[in-house]
């Protein structure tokens, strides 16, 4: 399969970028809510966005939100479920990352996906907390 990365924002279709959310679950509760604005808003607002495409089709997308200096932290890096396993994910996660190995990057994997990012150098972090504004299922109770 021939992916071609692209990072920044410009130049990529909301509403496409709205349904893989919707399908991926991704955003918060904003991806299922397939609410495009607020998804728009927020990579946007970050600090690196990569998005994936297979013959002009948006496939995969990932952002990075970082101070630049210390920390960084990867989210929303979805990918279609027809094109997975084909390595798009593993390309957001390079492109993501690359020019940002001096920082200290934090993510937190969808539930079945921990060892895709074990494969990629991450590990288990003994301390992390989370604050949520809503009940998940990511959090204990």
């Amino acid at each position: 399969m021939s992916v071609q990365y692209k990072t920044g924002t410009d130049g990529i279709d909301w509403e496409a970028l709205g349904d893989l959310y919707e399908e991926v679950g991704l955003v918060a509760q904003f991806g299922k809510k397939r609410d495009v604005g607020v998804i728009k808003d927020a990579f946007q607002n970050s600090w690196k966005v990569v998005t994936a495409w297979k013959e002009g089709e948006l496939v995969g997308a990932g952002r990075l939100i970082s101070d630049g200096l210390c920390y960084g932290t990867v989210y929303d890096v979805g990918v279609l479920e027809a094109c997975r396993g084909a390595g798009v994910g593993k390309g957001i996660m390079e492109a993501l990352l690359k020019g940002n190995e001096h920082l200290l990057i934090y993510l937190t994997s969808t539930f079945g996906n921990e060892a895709f990012y074990k494969k990629l150098g991450f590990k288990k972090h003994k301390t992390a907390y989370a604050k949520y504004p809503h009940v998940s299922e990511y959090l204990e109770q």
